[in-house]
């Protein structure tokens, strides 16, 4: 599948360096002496992986090994299978989570804000519906609606972009000309009272520990 499955070493980037076993990284800073891999789920060139900064159970992100600035800079198979994976993960989690909200800063130029990390990753977040700050995103930017991830490939190249997809099924692209790092992490955290969004303030956490075991058994969970 394209460059999908091939893991590139890119200089200070905290998946690369994590994927490749470095020390270098957020994770490994926090949980080396702990864990070997936050991993879950890997398959068609992607993993799965609790993400630091749990501000519900069950958040995950979902990356590619390959290294992408953003998920329309990748190629229409990879994106379909990032889809199927999406699908089948958010499935298997409702059981223990419930249903789950998407999104992704597609930040393809250093003027667009962002985390600070240049490697592509869906944020997968557990969420309750009531609560989804969607209506404020749809009323603060320029947006349109989209099918699914493949529909990324029609952003002009090089444009950064903010993918949404609600908790009811809403799917959008949104144009912000620029976002501060972690704004939708924080518009959620405040969407449920909560204080703490900032991931790169987060310790050792129990709660990444413990999404980590419940959700071990996707391990075994293949989808064709």
């Amino acid at each position: 599948m394209g460059n999908s499955n091939i893991v590139i070493n890119c200089n200070q980037c905290e998946f690369c360096d994590e994927f490749a076993g470095g020390r270098a990284n957020s994770f490994a800073v926090r949980y080396a002496n702990e864990i070997a891999s936050r991993t879950i789920l890997e398959q068609d060139g992607f993993r799965a992986m609790p993400s630091i900064g749990q501000i519900v159970p069950g958040y995950l992100l979902l990356v590619p090994n390959y290294h992408y600035r953003a998920f329309a800079d990748m190629s229409l198979e990879e994106l379909n299978a990032a889809e199927g994976l999406k699908t089948g993960l958010t499935e298997q989690m409702r059981s223990t989570y419930g249903d789950c909200l998407f999104f992704e800063h597609g930040a393809r130029t250093p003027d667009s804000g962002g985390c600070g990390i240049s490697h592509a990753h869906l944020h997968i977040v557990p969420f309750p519906a009531e609560k989804d700050p969607v209506e404020e995103l749809v009323r603060a930017f320029p947006v349109e609606e989209v099918s699914n991830l493949l529909d990324l490939k029609r952003i002009q190249p090089g444009k950064s972009y903010l993918y949404y997809e609600s908790v009811r099924g809403e799917r959008y692209v949104f144009y912000p000309p620029f976002i501060p790092s972690q704004y939708i992490r924080r518009l959620l955290a405040e969407a449920l009272g909560i204080q703490t969004w900032d991931w790169r303030r987060c310790g050792r956490e129990d709660r990444l520990l413990n999404t980590l075991s419940q959700t071990s058994r996707l391990r075994d969970v293949v989808w064709r």
